[in-house]
């Protein structure tokens, strides 16, 4: 699948009810009724620090992956994520159906504490750099008209670390597996693959289940490339065979 060229631009880019006793309790005494309350709030506590955890991009595709499918109008609050675009906007670039609308922002990947050197988006003569976080990315949702089907990061700086950057993003219980090791083609050509491509089964529970990609660019001498995730609801099975890609 190709994406738009806007991808690259994005990155320079406890209701309790109680029930009253027929009779108050002595100050010595608890009430049966009340006894459950302390379990119950400290479960709520739990999962309401649970969700606060939650990276931006597990949260991304937390509901990317929702029953049904992903409405536009669901990732509009998103903890962590800050929208460029104001609502889903038509795609020039392409005419595939699941690609035809896309919206794009900003988030934070987890695990990065420095800052590097990043296009600060403007062109010409007055393009310049800014200095990043080194985990910011942007972030592009694809889809058709009504629904949202992939999810694209770019990262500014070429790193092969596709599994550990992923691992890092999700809770304990979540699983990253490689599905593909070394790939012979570049996508779309019959040249010798460059842009070291690997497949990765991403469990975040046993019913949610995404599929990543990573690649890289590696810029030349216009700057410290890039690393791209498409994330995919379905396994990118054609793509794979069409690249020569040893699966596992």
């Amino acid at each position: 699948m190709k994406y738009s060229p806007h991808c690259a631009l994005m990155v320079a880019v406890a209701l309790m009810v109680g029930c009253k006793p027929a009779s108050a309790p002595s100050s010595a005494q608890t009430s049966p009724a009340a006894a459950p309350a302390a379990p119950a709030a400290a479960a709520t506590a739990q999962a309401e620090q649970g969700k606060q955890e939650m990276s931006p991009l597990q949260g991304l595709l937390d509901v990317l992956l929702a029953e049904g499918g992903a409405a536009w109008s669901a990732f509009e609050r998103v903890p962590g994520v800050q929208w460029r675009d104001p609502a889903p906007q038509d795609n020039p670039d392409s005419d595939a159906p699941d690609n035809v609308r896309y919206r794009a922002g900003t988030l934070l990947l987890s695990g990065y504490s420095g800052t590097i050197e990043v296009p600060d988006g403007k062109v010409g003569a007055e393009a310049g750099t800014r200095q990043a976080n080194e985990g910011e990315v942007g972030a592009t949702l694809n889809g058709d008209a009504q629904r949202v089907h992939s999810l694209v990061l770019v990262k500014f700086e070429a790193s092969e670390d596709y599994q550990q950057v992923l691992q890092r993003q999700f809770g304990a219980g979540a699983m990253v597996k490689p599905i593909t090791g070394q790939c012979a083609l570049d996508f779309g050509t019959t040249a010798e693959n460059t842009q070291a491509n690997q497949f990765f089964e991403v469990r975040l529970t046993d019913a949610k289940i995404v599929y990543a990609e990573g690649y890289v660019d590696d810029g030349g001498n216009q700057g410290p490339g890039t690393t791209t995730y498409q994330f995919t609801l379905t396994k990118p099975a054609q793509k794979i065979a069409s690249m020569r890609c040893k699966e596992f």
